[in-house]
């Protein structure tokens, strides 16, 4: 039986007291299934709005429905190209639906609650209960928060899991993804 490896103490860059060194561990445990959750989110609602309201559901439908969130992507585009040697990439494009926050995809399926309501998700409480625990920790690594703990990664986790499960069971449906 092979053993656990320990996780390798990361370099320390900035002079900071050791507990918080703690933290940055977590990202080993939290960041993968994130990184995978926000993705697939983001695939699917894409491609099943693209499916209801055209391929330029994004700067139709959303823009007229969410003039604020359309703005937002417009802005971080603006921000991409000023800065094109950042995010390069010929291996995936880089769609709208990738530039707004995951405040903002959640904010995307309640205005699109008669679309996504059960297609993607069961209930509105089911998608919303399940985001709010994801966002929460999410929030708490991503702004560097020094207290955040192996149990609040664990929690988050079984959120994208459950989420994930109906994430995962569409996308067959809504893309090309295998």
């Amino acid at each position: 039986m092979p053993r656990k490896r320990k996780a390798k103490a990361p370099p320390k860059l900035i002079r900071i007291p050791g507990e918080y060194f703690e933290a940055i561990n977590l990202g080993i445990i939290l960041f993968p299934a994130l990184f995978q959750f926000e993705n697939g989110f983001r695939l699917l609602l894409d491609s099943y709005l693209t499916s209801c309201y055209g391929n330029n559901w994004w700067d139709v439908s959303l823009k007229e429905k969410l003039p604020n969130i359309h703005q937002y992507s417009t802005d971080q585009q603006l921000k991409m190209d000023a800065m094109p040697w950042i995010g390069d990439s010929t291996r995936v494009k880089v769609l709208p639906v990738h530039l707004v926050t995951l405040g903002h995809l959640e904010e995307i399926v309640k205005r699109y609650r008669s679309d996504c309501i059960p297609e993607l998700f069961p209930t509105m409480e089911f998608f919303l209960g399940h985001m709010e625990v994801i966002k929460r920790v999410r929030n708490l690594y991503a702004h560097m928060f020094p207290c955040i703990t192996r149990e609040d990664c664990d929690l988050a986790r079984g959120e994208i899991r459950a989420l994930g499960k109906h994430i995962n069971s569409r996308l067959d449906r809504y893309t090309a993804v295998a």
